[in-house]
Parts: C-alpha cells; sequence; structure tokens
C-alpha cells in the first residue's frame, strides 16, 4: 500500500480539488498559482515543519528540489512572507469545503470506514488567554474513522458562534453516508442527532450521562432490573495501568424508546482499575441502534477514543497544533484543514504512526508532488 503509483493518485486526486479553492490574490505580482503554494505548505507540515517562519525554512532550505517539482527558478520557490499571505488570506470556508469533498471522494468507499466518531477539538493557538473560559475561539468537529484513523468531515465553529451539537448532527446529514456506525460522547445524546442517524440509515453507539436526566434514570433501572443479553469480561494492563470491563448488554422494546428513534439496545460498561497507587470504579451507560454482542459493543466503545490518541493528540503533539503561532482566526482555521490533509495523506497509506510515515516521507518527498497544470 506504500507506494509511489499510491502518492501519485492521492495527490493527483488532491491537486485537483485545491485548484479549486478560491484564489484571493490580485493577478499583477502573482508568482506561482495558489495551489503550489499550499501543496508546500502540506509538504512542510508533514514532514514536520509548523508556523510561518519554520515553513518558510523549509521552502527555502529545500528550494532547489522545490523549483526542480515545480518548474519555476529557485529564487521564486514560496517565500515566509508568500506562506504567510496564503494562509492568513484564504478563505477557509473554500478550502473546508475541498477538504470534505476530497476525503469523501478518496476514501469514502474504502473497506475499514464503518465505526465514525465525532468529536470536536479547540485551537489552543487561538486562545489569547487561557484562563478566560469566556473569550472566542475556533473548534474543529471532526467525523473520525475508528479502523483506518482518517477523518472523513470536518466543520467549524468560533465557540461564542456554533455549537459542536448543531455541527455534528450537520456532518451526518452532509457526509452522505449509509449503513456506518456513529459513535458519540454524552454531548451528542439528542434526540434530534439520533433520528438524523436513522434518517440516514446509520446506525449508532452514544455515551448517556446526566444531560439526559430521564433517559439515564431509566437505563440504570433496566440494567439494574433486567438480564442482560450478553455479557463479556476483557482485561487491560497496558501503558502501566491495570483495568478490568464488564460489558452486558441489554435489550429494550419499542414502549421504551421515549422518542430515542431506533433504540435497541443499552450497554453497561462497569470498570475496575488502578493507576499508580490509585484504584477506581465507574461505571457507564449507552444506548444503541445495533443488535450486536457484548464483544462487539467493547470494540466499538474502546474504538471512540481512538479519536483521542490518534487524532486531537497527534495534531498537538506532533504537528504542534496547539503550540503553533498561528493565531490568526482565518490562518489558524487554514493551517488546522491542511494539517489534517497531510494527516490523512499518511493515514491513507497506512501509517498508524505519524512519526513512522514522516520518517518514510523524508526520503522519498519528491514523489509526493505530481506536476497537474
Amino acid at each position: 500500500m506504500r507506494s509511489d503509483r499510491q502518492l501519485f493518485k492521492y495527490m493527483l486526486s488532491l491537486i485537483e480539488k485545491l485548484k479549486q479553492v478560491k484564489d484571493f490574490r490580485k493577478d499583477k505580482g502573482k508568482r506561482h498559482p495558489l495551489w503550489i503554494v499550499l501543496v508546500v505548505i502540506i509538504l512542510g507540515t508533514m514532514l514536520g515543519y509548523s508556523g510561518y517562519r519554520e515553513l518558510g525554512e523549509f521552502a527555502k532550505n529545500n528550494r532547489h528540489r522545490l523549483s526542480k517539482e515545480f518548474n519555476i527558478i529557485p529564487e521564486r520557490v514560496p517565500s515566509y512572507s508568500t506562506i504567510r499571505r496564503v494562509m492568513m488570506g484564504v478563505d477557509w470556508q473554500s478550502l473546508l469545503k475541498m477538504f470534505n469533498e476530497w476525503a469523501l471522494q478518496e476514501y469514502g468507499q474504502r473497506d475499514d470506514i464503518n465505526w465514525l466518531g465525532i468529536d470536536g477539538k479547540s485551537l489552543k493557538n487561538t486562545l489569547k488567554n487561557p484562563n478566560n473560559e469566556q473569550q472566542n475561539f475556533i473548534m474543529f468537529i471532526s467525523l473520525f474513522s475508528q479502523e483506518s484513523g482518517l477523518v472523513l468531515h470536518l466543520k467549524r465553529i468560533e465557540n461564542k458562534k456554533g455549537s459542536e451539537i448543531d455541527e455534528g448532527q450537520a456532518i451526518i446529514e452532509d457526509c452522505s453516508l449509509q449503513n456506518k456506525v456513529f459513535t458519540g460522547d454524552a454531548l451528542h445524546c439528542q434526540k434530534k442527532t439520533i433520528s438524523l442517524i436513522a434518517k440516514t440509515k446509520n446506525d449508532y453507539v452514544i455515551t448517556v450521562k446526566g444531560n439526559q436526566k430521564n433517559l439515564y434514570k431509566r437505563i440504570q433501572d433496566l440494567s439494574n432490573s433486567s438480564k442482560p443479553e450478553s455479557c463479556f469480561l476483557e482485561q487491560d494492563n497496558s501503558h502501566g495501568r491495570k483495568i478490568s470491563r464488564k460489558i452486558e448488554v441489554f435489550k429494550v422494546r419499542k414502549n421504551e424508546r421515549k422518542g430515542f428513534e431506533n433504540l435497541r439496545r443499552i450497554v453497561k460498561v462497569e470498570r475496575k482499575g488502578s493507576r499508580g497507587d490509585k484504584t477506581y470504579e465507574e461505571t457507564a451507560y449507552y444506548i444503541s441502534s445495533l443488535t450486536e454482542s457484548a464483544e462487539v459493543f467493547a470494540k466499538i466503545i474502546r474504538g471512540h477514543w481512538k479519536i483521542e490518541n490518534q487524532l486531537h493528540w497527534v495534531k498537538d503533539v506532533i504537528f504542534e497544533e496547539d503550540k503553533s503561532e498561528i493565531s490568526d482566526f482565518q490562518a489558524a482555521s487554514n493551517w488546522s484543514i491542511l494539517t489534517t490533509i497531510g494527516l490523512n495523506l499518511f493515514r491513507g497509506l497506512g501509517f498508524l504512526s505519524i512519526t513512522e510515515g514522516q520518517r518514510w516521507l523524508a526520503e522519498r518527498w519528491e514523489k509526493l508532488i505530481v506536476l497537474s497544470t
């Protein structure tokens, strides 16, 4: 799967989409098409360069290789100032539309796109004062594939002008996927969200907490008074912790759905474990339209949290999104989208580990670029 041919395929479709992004610049004085600047930014980001200056250094230090690939003279390789201007000037909505079309077109039909998590991540680089909870900042809501680590859809909001709940619902409507399983935390345990999942011919496994008090109480009563139809026990002794989980599945009758469309099963997860010298016990509940075994539910529930370490952690630690000097809302939004493109290119080639992908790419990055005019 990690072949030059696959790189060619991905980049060819990406460049065709990048050419559709609206160029905000005037023709006078324009040295290169917008898509070339965007590809340089994506490539530099994939290789570990973050921020205007580092990306400018990447372009400068590799000007002879880049000029050969793009058929331009070395002195006209995109500079620091050009990269900064483009990042601050490109309409993020145009770039986001391009990403969503490209991601679904390129990856939406894969066999390993079945369990899809919805979750939001704030861009801490857009916070002026981390101690002020009332300030405005940018957040991206992602549709993330548990199996492949790919991002299939993005929505962007400002926390004072939008809602993760609303954008999660918009993702379900807009992504045009069917026969998938959507997973989400308790924030997305909303009757409208679940109705949209059912309407689009998909299934769900959603966490239930106190934000749905009546439902939460009914679930507790049902699980305490009924016999589970399926049970699964598992142990996890990795990463310096010991956890035992007991997963039980309970059948829900039609008259017990109470407005939660297609609700068929309740899942109860009891966790007992230790972190260092501390022990803990906790119980979590989930609602689902599926009729799977407890073992399958355990995999889906555990898999939902991959979005934290395979997407959010990667963007913060590997791509240094939170530490970035790019704080302008427009530029930060654009960089987050371009970073997600780079992540998808790695994951599309089968790299679960981005650092492994970076080492692989460093030896052959010229082949990533496909000249397409």
